[in-house]
């Protein structure tokens, strides 16, 4: 889950909660008769009352311009209402004040990184940001801030640089999110033309991961697109041979590539190599059925798409294929069936690939979740 969604929920809950018992603590030692307003505010917040309780705060800032948590959790309100910047005026307003505290300016650059992310002003949220981790260049909030940061305006090398720093101070290192920002940044050179930079990017994510999938992909998509054909094929063949549970990824392009190059049996010994290597991925065996029917080997076909069912009863593309070849050989009561038999399937509702993190699904694997923003979360199983 991104930690930023939460902490734009979670701000003002933890503001209030802590300020409410520092005021409570300090009205019992003085012992002053009366409710104190701020402290009225905080419970209208903790009750649920926001309108009440900005009503009340804009009363209490105007009576007393020296209450610095008042105008941050004020401005907090105006955020969470959908005007960032109105937040980010009263914020930065704030800064420029004399006296203040390192915990009070700290508290007020972090919330004007959330007002600047909100408003989707995300260069002004990297540059508060930047100043929060100049004051504090130890803590690892301000890294973990400036990483989510720098993934969504996509500054690859920056977010490479915090995530690995990162690992350093949690002795633990994410290789397979370190490799996969590599990917990120070829991409983004193959998409302004620099197609030699993206290969290199892609080759520096497989030495920091040798199983990253991505990588050997968009390798070999990019000698393509330069009509490099051979050494596409190559890049595909040393994937395949090396991640054999996750040929099936690579299919469609080596299937295309050889066909373009006129070497039309040597897919159908990749499938049976395959299939010797991995006889339990049923994936193999449905492009193997394909390539037979083609050939016009529908019984062969068959026989490898029963085979695909006896492993995954509930594969709506190995039952759609069935209903097609017992149609084509005029088996008309077993084609019904087999229809029967599909749409019950169908009904479950099958999908490819499921974030693990927040179950977004999707019929293409996927290697950053776009609705948890999970890194490496939709191959848990190749099978």
């Amino acid at each position: 889950m991104n930690w930023m969604t939460i902490g734009i929920g979670a701000a003002i809950f933890i503001s209030v909660s802590a300020f409410l018992f520092t005021m409570i603590a300090r009205r019992r030692k003085k012992k002053t008769p009366g409710q104190n307003p701020y402290i009225e505010a905080l419970h209208m917040l903790l009750e649920g009352r926001k309108a009440e309780a900005m009503e009340k705060l804009k009363r209490i800032v105007r009576a007393d311009t020296e209450n610095i948590m008042a105008y941050i959790v004020l401005g907090d309100l105006f955020r969470d209402r959908g005007y960032p910047m109105k937040a980010a005026k009263i914020h930065r307003s704030l800064l420029v004040r004399s006296g203040l505290n390192e915990t009070e300016t700290t508290t007020i650059l972090t919330r004007l990184v959330m007002d600047y992310k909100v408003n989707r002003s995300l260069e002004l949220a990297i540059d508060t940001a930047e100043k929060l981790a100049q004051r504090n260049k130890k803590g690892i909030k301000c890294q973990k801030l400036l990483l989510g940061l720098y993934e969504e305006k996509g500054d690859w090398d920056k977010a490479f640089f915090y995530r690995q720093s990162l690992g350093k101070w949690q002795k633990q290192q994410r290789q397979d999110i370190l490799a996969l920002y590599k990917v990120q940044a070829g991409l983004a050179m193959a998409a302004k033309g620099q197609e030699r930079e993206g290969r290199i990017r892609y080759r520096e994510a497989i030495r920091i991961d040798r199983g990253c999938l991505p990588a050997y992909l968009h390798w070999g998509d990019s000698y393509r697109r330069e009509n490099r054909q051979e050494d596409a094929l190559q890049v595909y063949r040393d994937y395949v041979h090396k991640n054999p549970e996750w040929a099936h990824l690579a299919f469609d392009r080596m299937k295309e590539l050889l066909y373009e190059l006129g070497r039309y049996g040597e897919i159908e010994e990749i499938y049976r190599e395959i299939i010797h290597k991995q006889p339990a991925r049923p994936q193999v065996y449905l492009y193997m059925a394909e390539l037979l029917v083609s050939q016009g080997k529908t019984d062969e076909a068959v026989k490898m798409v029963r085979t695909v069912l006896e492993k995954n009863p509930d594969s709506v593309e190995a039952r759609h294929l069935l209903v097609r070849l017992l149609h084509e050989r005029g088996e008309t009561d077993e084609a019904l069936r087999a229809a029967l038999s599909l749409l019950n399937t169908s009904l479950k509702h099958e999908t490819a690939y499921r974030c693990s993190e927040c179950g977004f699904e999707s019929q293409d694997p996927l290697w950053h979740c776009p609705q948890c923003l999970s890194w490496n979360t939709f191959l848990g199983d190749a099978s």
